[in-house]
């Protein structure tokens, strides 16, 4: 639990139990002592958001202690599940959702009970009344939840690094995983060591008292249908006006203080404003990374207009090397996975800075891979005509199908796995297999695809980077709502082709139409038209000359590469070869480079 207390640094509380029903109640495990023995037990440590008092301690236990509950997240349709509890009988102690769900499984079990609620989580239950065990992970994983069997017993944990502190466990690298990190890079329900597991989005794992495990799929991306609800554009934007108003104030309710992620781009700026909207008296930031490149320069001008706009209390911060290198090791064993890109220390850097500010942060993820907003899904547009003319464009090219580009689109990098195990095809395979079971167009089986095996890891990356600083952070873009009524809108309201002819729009055809257009539509109501449609710019800092400082020159060579040749499991003197040549590096150079050096230092921290 001590590993892992940036996540909860307000409370800390174990309950031990035994199969009789005996339960034990403790503050740390060093007081369980003289005891005798227990069947198991649950710990927890509280970061406290909503209901500051003792009174949302957890291991949050029944009335009669036959029921013992812990539970990582936010509720957002708390308040009216805590209304139907009380016309029924219910009394409540605490104004925490924890409580909320506590009473919910009591009244209506587990399975009724986790279909009813609107929120981010990873829930787990004992009931000692049965002493069957459940587990379960919030629809789009924004909440992490990993397991193990270890000897017959089943350990669980928010962090990876918890879980190889128990006794027993073996550290041993998944080569599926680790050839899986290199190819996609954001594999997210693959676990880089053996006999670990993520509990996917939108499942259950019930585990009755003879120790049969049951996996249960208790929501499914595939029940939504494309309908015609709205008679135009402007009717469903009016519609999504409401809904967005709603999600976002719901999910701004907290005891502590709120700020937004403000990056001056669609998703952010629309979070922002309805949450200023919202008109709340503990919001009161916005925090930003910026950074010096021209791109950079420019986006900046944009956050600086959404902050004034909002009047939201601006706070910027830049990494620069010096950060970078101080804290780049420090950030991996946060994240319990690769740093995906080096600039993706930004976020650390983030929630470092913001913590001065606030404990809970509302950020943007979700809309690009639900309402379709990468590049990837306006190119597949023109994806079956290339492939029946065998043509190229750029990083573009014909592929056998629909399925095979979308798993190949995302910097997949070939022809390098671990030593004496390539298992390249058969991972594609399974891709292009997981694809395909989705129903609908190929650009609804993409943003069903996308939503469900890249958001989770998109979504982990925010919460481990967060929490390592003891800050909560919240996407109500993935509210049940919002994503409800995205999923069931005309693909034709998510990816539009621009009003024009190619002449006046470029030579660029993948720049002839819009994703999220409902979203861009709605903000430049908002913002502007100027705003929404300007070319945006990424601000992704300069990588190379981060990975060139002397600091990371230095870590490189004393520490990663030596024990890259001693683990001898890639071809480490390949990987030497493009460090020394950085400079002169195309794209997929530099990535295969950063993933390896990203996956070594990860095997240095949870292996050795």
């Amino acid at each position: 639990m001590e590993v892992q207390r940036h996540r909860g640094p307000d409370d800390q509380g174990i309950v031990a139990f035994r199969y009789d029903g005996t339960v034990k109640e403790a503050e740390t495990a060093d007081k369980l002592y003289g005891e005798g023995n227990f069947d198991g037990g649950f710990g927890f440590n509280r970061l406290s958001i909503k209901d500051l008092s003792i009174e949302g301690h957890q291991p949050m236990l029944s009335g009669n202690k036959k029921v013992i509950l812990v539970f990582n997240g936010e509720i957002y349709n708390d308040v009216e599940l805590r209304k139907e509890l009380i016309n029924k009988g219910y009394n409540f102690r605490s104004t925490t959702d924890t409580e909320v769900i506590l009473k919910m499984y009591e009244e209506y079990g587990f399975e009724q009970m986790i279909g009813r609620l609107n929120g981010m989580f990873a829930i787990v239950i004992m009931d000692l009344r049965t002493n069957f065990l459940y587990m379960a992970r919030d629809r789009f994983g924004i909440k992490p939840l990993y397991y193990s069997d270890i000897d017959g017993k089943i350990y669980f944990a928010s962090e990876l690094k918890s879980l190889i502190q128990f006794k027993g466990f073996k550290r041993e690298l998944d080569f599926d995983a680790f050839n899986a990190r290199i190819i996609f890079s954001r594999p997210s329900d693959k676990v880089l060591l053996k006999n670990v597991n993520m509990l996917a989005p939108g499942w259950a794992l019930i585990v009755s008292p003879d120790g049969n495990v049951r996996r249960w799929q208790f929501w499914n991306i595939d029940h939504y249908e494309r309908q015609n609800k709205y008679k135009n554009i402007d009717d469903a934007i009016e519609a999504l006006d409401c809904i967005l108003a709603d999600a976002v104030e719901r999910q701004l309710v907290s005891d502590v203080k709120v700020g937004c992620q403000v990056s001056g781009g669609i998703d952010s700026t629309l979070v922002s404003y309805y949450a200023n909207k919202a008109d709340v008296p503990n919001l009161n930031a916005g925090v930003s990374i910026v950074d010096n490149t021209q791109a950079g320069r420019i986006e900046e001008h944009y956050i600086d207009i959404v902050s004034n706009t909002l009047n939201l209390e601006e706070h910027k911060f830049r990494m620069d090397e010096e950060f970078f290198i101080n804290n780049y090791e420090r950030a991996s064993w946060c994240n319990d996975a690769p740093i995906y890109k080096p600039f993706f220390l930004s976020f650390y850097l983030l929630a470092k800075q913001a913590k001065n500010y606030v404990t809970v942060l509302m950020s943007g993820e979700g809309s690009d891979e639900t309402a379709g907003g990468y590049g990837r899904f306006a190119a597949g547009v023109f994806q079956p005509f290339m492939s029946k003319f065998n043509l190229r464009s750029g990083s573009l090219k014909s592929y056998d199908s629909y399925a095979e580009y979308e798993v190949m689109s995302d910097s997949t990098i070939l022809g390098f796995t671990a030593k004496d195990y390539d298992n390249t095809a058969e991972l594609i395979e399974n891709e292009i297999d997981r694809f395909n079971e989705f129903k609908g167009s190929n650009f609804t089986k993409h943003l069903k695809y996308e939503t469900m095996y890249r958001l989770p890891e998109s979504c982990l990356r925010q919460d481990k980077m967060t929490m390592a600083s003891s800050i909560e952070n919240r996407v109500p873009l993935l509210d049940n709502d919002v994503v409800d009524f995205i999923m069931e809108l005309p693909e034709s309201m998510l990816l539009h082709f621009k009003e024009g002819s190619p002449l006046e729009m470029g030579d660029n055809p993948f720049e002839w139409i819009d994703g999220k257009y409902i979203y861009k539509e709605l903000l430049a109501r908002k913002f502007g038209h100027d705003f929404v449609y300007r070319k945006k710019g990424i601000m992704v800092f300069d990588e190379k000359t981060l990975l060139a400082c002397t600091g990371f020159k230095t870590l490189f060579y004393n520490k990663i590469f030596p024990s890259m040749k001693r683990r001898n499991v890639i071809d480490y003197d390949h990987i030497e070869k493009l460090y020394r040549n950085l400079a002169g590096l195309n794209k997929n150079e530099f990535n295969l480079m950063w993933r390896v050096i990203g996956l070594e230092t990860w095997c240095q921290q949870f292996i050795d």
